[in-house]
């Protein structure tokens, strides 16, 4: 037995060795643990392409956008998904990289991802001390994991996010390198308040309308000022004068701040910086008076930009969709470096102004939505595809009322119930008494409330949307209609006991659209989709599925059933004559046959327009998706959802008619068999 060793200051230094070695190790074991636990080693190997997203171009190969991998994974990254397009440090200012790397990381270039003069202070905080290579990882592969972006705050996951961090960049320092890791980082930094954009690229773009090539040292230092709480640069109408500009003072704050800390380090020069501290910067989204100049520049009033505008690029609506149809084809989203689309650029532009309010007539209020689909009809492939969430776009799957909305489809299931009737001895001449009429104990009436009191045509009973007629055509093809509407994707609703001739079943816009399109395509039912090529990152061709197509109605019904819908804007009984074509769209060649067919629920929860040409089908829903509140009285009486459907004449056309198949005359001007022929539509 000995004697303690008295406490010299060697004891000491050897105590606080091992006190330092015991917690190096504890974090690294807890930051092994929570790495393997997360899989985020993986995850670290392959973060390049993890981040970088997926460019996407239309039909002809103009741009829609990128497609971000946030959600790739089962993890849900803080930063919701939205167009990031990455690029490279040469093109980003100067000014840019100085002013991040100094505020965020001054020793970025000296350390290998741990700055271990800091780590004391960023175990026990939780959140200072973070190096740039850190904050990466916070960012994406533990993004949604421990503390971060899941609402659980306690020490232990914050130590344990800290220390998976300290294991792991090193790691992806070594694996990248310094250049890369900075890249990598500034093109995925989360400016959440700013339209919930990701990357200098973006930023610069929506904060300032330039290029990351372009910003100047005060916007460079306006930006990287933000990081800590880019929140505060929202501000909207209603945002009180005072509180607006007390917020952008704020800002301006951090700006001075951050350029007086490069002048500190000496990173940029006095000159430098009193040229910077002295420019009266107007970002987009707001409007600042100042007063003064040089260093007395000084804030006096802010405000929202009346005139300002932020529209997503087209995929951004689109990319849900996209990444469920590439996993139905067997693909990772995350393989993926190149899409084509079947879209139309163009298209969708006019679509998405129109369902976002710019082309439709009356208000839309708080409850109602729009979704409208086009449909190429050779193939199936979706031309534009557009949904309003309260007159905004929404990227989320179940808010996309084009594809999904499975709303009640009224009166546009008629010409589906008539062409069964074509394939059964009926056609458009074949007579039917309008009068009083049941549907079991139910007593059907006409919009109009009343009946015309005489036989009418197959063909004026659909031009007028005559219940009567469509019941008893119905009465004896129930079981019929009923198989068609299943295989055409349409969803029984259980709880309606009407007569399903008068639209009680369920659909989303895109399948009725790729209903109506069967109608031009020789009665092909072809499987709407997005895809039309994939390549991974190395540019190499991605197998896609096949897109087949199946036999809906014989060639002879599927004609009629398209003349049988001219009729409907063509005579002058038909209930959409504002859809006939102009004198310039004559003269222009935009008079291209078109056929449409309105419907609307007897509570007026959803009206509905489905439309078709010899090359595309439309159609477009307008309602609440919950079945609560009713369309505007205005946008229901002037047919809004048909008015859209004008927008197929501006298409162009490559097909411009329809070839009469075998089998079918025309009688009157109405196409109708040959004496003796009769179709039968595919079992």
């Amino acid at each position: 037995m000995r004697r303690p060793e008295p406490w010299g200051w060697r004891r000491i230094a050897r105590a606080g060795l091992a006190v330092t070695g015991g917690l190096t190790l504890a974090t690294m074991g807890l930051g092994i643990a929570g790495a393997a636990a997360t899989g985020a080693f993986g995850r670290v190997w392959n973060l390049r392409a993890e981040l970088l997203p997926i460019e996407v171009q239309d039909s002809r190969g103009m741009p829609l956008g990128v497609i971000d991998h946030c959600k790739g994974g089962g993890v849900t990254n803080a930063v919701p998904c939205r167009e990031s397009l990455s690029v490279p440090l040469t093109d980003i200012s100067r000014a840019f990289l100085l002013a991040y790397v100094a505020k965020e990381d001054v020793r970025f270039f000296s350390h290998a991802g741990v700055d271990l003069g800091r780590l004391p202070g960023a175990l026990l905080s939780g959140a200072g001390g973070s190096t740039i290579t850190q904050q990466l990882l916070k960012n994406s592969v533990l993004a949604g994991h421990f503390d971060y972006d899941t609402g659980r705050k306690n020490p232990l996951l914050v130590m344990t996010r800290k220390a998976t961090e300290f294991v792991l960049a090193p790691l992806v320092t070594a694996r990248y390198g310094r250049g890369e890791v900075l890249a990598m980082s500034v093109n995925s930094l989360p400016w959440l308040g700013i339209g919930q954009r990701k990357g200098v690229y973006d930023a610069a773009r929506t904060m300032f309308g330039v290029e990351p090539s372009q910003l100047n040292l005060a916007q460079s230092a306006f930006l990287v000022g933000l990081l800590p709480a880019p929140s505060k640069y929202l501000v909207t109408e209603g945002t009180p004068p005072e509180v607006a500009t007390q917020k952008f003072r704020w800002m301006r704050g951090q700006q001075l701040m951050t350029l007086q800390l490069l002048r500190s380090h000496g990173l940029i020069t006095a000159e430098q910086y009193a040229q910077a501290t002295s420019e009266p910067i107007q970002p987009r989204l707001w409007q600042v008076e100042y007063a003064g100049a040089g260093a007395d520049l000084r804030v006096v009033s802010a405000g929202r930009n009346p005139n300002y505008r932020n529209d997503p690029e087209p995929v951004w609506a689109m990319q849900e969709l996209v990444r469920h149809e590439l996993r139905q084809a067997g693909i990772d989203p995350k393989r993926v470096g190149k899409l084509v689309l079947t879209v139309n650029a163009d298209a969708q532009a006019a679509l998405t102004r129109r369902v976002t309010g710019e082309g439709a007539t009356g208000t839309r209020p708080a409850g109602v939505g729009e979704g409208a689909a086009i449909v190429d009809v050779r193939g199936g492939g979706i031309v534009a595809l557009s949904s309003s969430t309260g007159g905004a776009q929404s990227s989320d799957f179940g808010r996309q009322w084009a594809a999904v909305a499975q709303r009640p489809v009224a009166s546009t299931v008629k010409p589906l119930l008539y062409s069964i009737g074509f394939g059964q001895g009926l056609t458009q001449l074949s007579t039917f008494r309008d009068g009083p009429t049941n549907y079991g104990p139910q007593a059907i009436r006409n919009n109009s409330g009343t009946f015309l009191g005489r036989r009418v045509t197959v063909r004026e009973a659909n031009a007028r949307s005559l219940n009567t007629v469509a019941v008893q055509v119905g009465l004896e093809r129930e079981k019929d209609l009923r198989r068609v509407l299943g295989k055409a994707g349409y969803t029984e609703d259980t709880q309606n006991r009407a007569s399903p001739a008068l639209g009680t079943y369920r659909a989303a816009p895109l399948t009725v659209a790729a209903a109506y399109a069967s109608f031009a395509n020789g009665g092909k039912l072809c499987q709407p989709h997005l895809l039309a090529e994939a390549y991974d990152r190395n540019g190499r061709s991605l197998p896609l599925p096949a897109h087949t197509c199946q036999p809906l109605w014989s060639e002879g019904v599927a004609y009629q059933t398209f003349d049988l819908l001219q009729g409907a804007v063509n005579e002058n009984y038909g209930h959409v004559p504002f859809l006939r074509p102009t004198l310039w769209q004559k003269l222009s060649g935009k008079a291209m046959p078109l056929g449409a067919k309105s419907g609307t629920t007897d509570d007026i929860h959803d009206t509905w327009c489905a439309a078709v040409t010899p090359q595309y089908a439309m159609s477009v829903w307008i309602g609440d998706p919950n079945g609560v509140a009713s369309v505007p009285t205005e946008m229901y009486r002037e047919q809004t959802a048909c008015r859209e459907v004008g927008l197929l004449r501006d298409l162009p056309h490559e097909l411009r008619t329809l070839e009469v198949p075998a089998g079918v005359v025309r009688e009157g001007g109405v196409a109708v068999p040959l004496g003796g022929v009769k179709f039968r539509n595919p079992e």
